[in-house]
């Protein structure tokens, strides 16, 4: 949420009201920017993008269903298959390493998490719409080896009306991203405030 606020005020959605930043890293999130606040859902776990079924008889997640988004693109599953068939340690380093360098299945695994998210992604522009969507988190650093396989999907499965005009970018704030954030949200909350202690006064 802070980071989507973040990059909605100060990043590459500046000046939108309607944006969808999904966080892909050891797991994948989503925050939510409605009218240009955030929307964090009656419980406040609105955007919990990782865990849309994407395999219906996929691994098991921790949610404890099967096939959740986040057992396919997260960082922590696509390390876990490089390091399988490499029979080493990998790090989310070491995959975008791998990847800058032509490694075949780090960039067959980075494109596999592309086509899967933006198959979520598309899910959500379909159901709200937004003017922007904003990818950032470790495995964005990736590239277009992650944005292009994620656009691809989106424009292929998305309402056209829906995604035609959709921006997908990355994220430019990077690991500050939720502390600017939680400034960001700090000012919201005291403007939030101030207009409704002028309204009591003026009642």
């Amino acid at each position: 949420n802070l980071g989507a606020l973040a990059e909605s005020v100060w990043g590459a959605a500046k000046g939108k009201s309607e944006v969808a930043y999904i966080k892909v890293a050891t797991g994948i999130g989503a925050g939510l920017i409605s009218g240009g606040h955030l929307n964090r859902g009656v419980n406040g776990i609105a955007g919990e993008i990782g865990h849309t079924l994407v395999a219906e008889n996929g691994p098991v997640c921790r949610c404890g269903n099967r096939g959740c988004l986040e057992t396919l693109a997260s960082a922590r599953a696509i390390t876990s298959l490089l390091g399988e068939s490499r029979r080493e340690e990998i790090s989310t380093r070491r995959l975008l390493e791998l990847n800058e360098a032509g490694d075949a299945a780090a960039q067959r695994l980075i494109a596999g998490a592309g086509q899967a998210i933006g198959l979520a992604v598309a899910n959500v522009c379909n159901l709200l719409n937004p003017e922007c969507v904003v990818v950032g988190g470790d495995l964005s650093a990736a590239g277009d080896a992650l944005l292009e396989p994620l656009r691809q999907t989106v424009r292929r499965i998305g309402i056209p009306s829906a995604v035609e005009d959709l921006e997908i970018v990355p994220g430019v704030l990077g690991e500050r991203a939720e502390l600017i954030g939680a400034i960001a949200l700090v000012m919201q909350e005291s403007d939030r405030f101030a207009t409704q202690e002028a309204g009591n006064k003026a009642a």
